[in-house]
């Protein structure tokens, strides 16, 4: 019988043999635009048997049903590519069957789930985004300091929308490219996380664009401090107005 070990040895195509495999999670459905401009959603499943584990993108929705979290499943007509990763491509010409139950080691387990539950990446200050290699993944924290107009592109022949605005962290200051549906996600003066956004370099300037995998929520500015010669305070009824160094710099 063919495995995930045995089809990881092989060559990136199409494969009819039949793979049997236990479903360990799946991901939120993530939208992708198709060759010809279509927008689509697919899911990211984790898999694994006896021996290894391995990514399974599902392209064909109406198959959820049938690769369920501790399903077993026999597929055949599916694709295995190895760039960026190793996974196996389910489209609509792929067959999923139920199979026997198969008993999966728990190291193997926990490799499957990981894959359908991808940590964000990691969390990086912008002075250190700027040093960063292009196409690296990261997540970033700052405040929103200014936005463009939202404007229309086209990519691969479909109009999409895309709006830029600047973020700074108290480190350094970076322009972030806002994709599709997450170009009304933000407003200037928000202190905002952007999760899973990849580097870019044009002009010599280094920026961030928003993936299919971003999420953009709120979360907690980190305490600023202000140093100078103390001027004058207020004591107000619950807290202290105080001047430092001129009028400007009022707190």
């Amino acid at each position: 019988m063919f495995s995930i070990k045995k089809l990881k040895a092989s060559k990136p195509k199409p494969y009819s043999n039949p793979l049997r495999v236990r479903i360990f999670g799946s991901s939120n459905p993530s939208k992708y635009m198709t060759a010809d401009g279509r927008e689509r959603k697919s899911v990211t499943l984790g898999a694994a048997d006896q021996e290894d584990a391995i990514k399974i993108v599902l392209y064909d929705l109406s198959k959820l049903t049938s690769v369920k979290d501790q399903d077993s499943v026999l597929l055949t007509n599916y694709v295995y590519k190895i760039d960026p990763c190793p996974c196996i491509i389910l489209t609509t010409v792929s067959k999923v069957m139920k199979t026997l139950l198969i008993n999966v080691p728990p190291h193997l387990q926990a490799t499957a789930k990981s894959i359908a539950n991808s940590l964000p990446a990691k969390s990086v200050a912008i002075r250190d985004v700027k040093t960063s290699p292009v196409k690296t993944m990261v997540t970033i924290k700052g405040r929103v300091t200014s936005e463009e107009m939202v404007r229309t592109v086209q990519v691969r022949g479909s109009d999409v929308e895309v709006r830029n605005i600047r973020v700074n962290d108290g480190t350094e200051e970076i322009k972030v490219s806002l994709w599709r549906e997450l170009v009304s996600m933000c407003k200037v003066g928000e202190y905002l996380e952007f999760s899973n956004v990849v580097t870019s370099s044009y002009q010599e300037e280094v920026s961030v664009s928003t993936t299919q995998r971003t999420t953009i929520q709120p979360c907690e500015a980190p305490p600023s401090v202000m140093e100078g010669k103390l001027i004058a305070f207020e004591k107000k009824e619950t807290m202290y107005s105080l001047m430092i160094g001129n009028e400007r710099n009022k707190v």
